[in-house]
């Protein structure tokens, strides 16, 4: 199945006159995409869909695996639980998981470390979303490295978060309160179909999103947590989730950015290297772009600067070779990144 959508535009004009990528260039990403395993690429411009296309099996009402890209509603979450004085993000985590205040190094962990996966826990496997152990067994999981100390990239820290905010939230759940709290009032669905062992969302990767739902969120981020006119997150809190650390400065609380790293970080951190390290250092990208990512090169790029929400979803075995890098300056430059 294949759905088209076209702003009508004769060239690419430079990125200053805020116009949508030109129709050549919207088809040549799309080619790219396709010929990598994509199954769903949709564009937002300022608000509006300008194109969406779906192949390899994709739909526009099939909610997609998102893998990682599942965690940037983590974040949000979370900025929304800071603005509604549930939590503070430098505080220590053991003010919720009280059975941590006895270990010397656990008792240290903030919320915002978790978010940033500079924890020191162990960070769980990547590609074992469907087996993930229940949050109560993953806090309890022992330190691998110092709080705040080193970057490692895991699915555990976001679901030791969630568990913490529920204890906080009482008689709410996580899932219900990012529902309440974000997801209903800008009218998307999230389903958590891969859960842990107790039955809470495994929220490191398991929601399923239709391409269309994820734009809409992206849309909602690129607004500064506004949503209809109406506030629904303080934008100077929205924009926590895009601090980066010294650990990771391509990585603020779960959204990957677009901040220069070192070639020793990159060596340091294969994640960093091999799914975001071109587009960290990509000085012809906007400053500005941050991004949701997955495995199967699920992708939510969000660039304020441009007024664009990029949607890209995959096939887990056939997004082999697809770069970041090659798609984004098909698209927005209507070229190749080696030109």
């Amino acid at each position: 199945m294949k759905l088209f959508l076209f702003l009508a535009c004769v060239t690419l004009t430079p990125w200053a006159a805020l116009s949508a990528p030109s129709a050549a260039a919207l088809k040549a990403a799309a080619d790219y995409s396709q010929a990598h395993g994509g199954q769903a690429f949709l564009v937002m411009f300022d608000g509006r869909i300008v194109f969406e296309r779906y192949d390899n099996g994709g739909a526009v009402d099939k909610r997609q695996m998102l893998a990682s890209g599942s965690k940037s509603f983590v974040g949000v979450a979370a900025v929304a639980a800071v603005q509604d004085r549930i939590i503070r993000l430098d505080d220590p985590v053991c003010e919720a998981i009280t059975e941590w205040k006895n270990d010397p190094k656990k008792a240290k962990i903030t919320y915002r470390q978790l978010l940033t996966m500079t924890s020191g826990l162990t960070p769980g496997e990547r590609g074992r979303a469907i087996q993930a152990p229940a949050w109560r067994e993953i806090a309890a999981k022992p330190m691998t490295g110092q709080p705040g100390e080193q970057f490692e990239y895991g699915p555990y820290h976001l679901n030791v978060f969630a568990y913490a905010l529920e204890r906080k939230l009482g008689q709410e759940t996580f899932e219900a309160y990012l529902k309440r709290r974000i997801l209903d009032p800008i009218g998307i669905t999230v389903e958590w179909r891969f859960r842990c062992q107790d039955g809470h969302p495994q929220v490191g990767g398991g929601a399923f999103v239709t391409a269309r739902d994820w734009a809409k969120f992206g849309e909602f981020v690129r607004l500064g947590g506004t949503w209809n006119g109406k506030k629904l997150i303080d934008s100077s809190l929205l924009t926590e989730c895009f601090r980066g650390t010294p650990q990771n400065p391509a990585y603020g609380l779960t959204w990957w950015l677009r901040r220069e790293v070192s070639s020793e970080l990159r060596r340091k951190i294969p994640i960093l290297s091999r799914e975001w390290g071109d587009v960290a250092n990509a000085d012809w990208l906007p400053a500005d772009l941050v991004a949701a990512c997955g495995a199967g090169k699920q992708r939510l790029y969000v660039i304020p600067s441009l007024k664009l929400v990029i949607v890209r979803q995959g096939s887990l075995g056939r997004s082999q070779g697809f770069s970041d890098s090659e798609f984004l300056s098909l698209l927005l430059r209507g070229k190749s990144a080696g030109k």
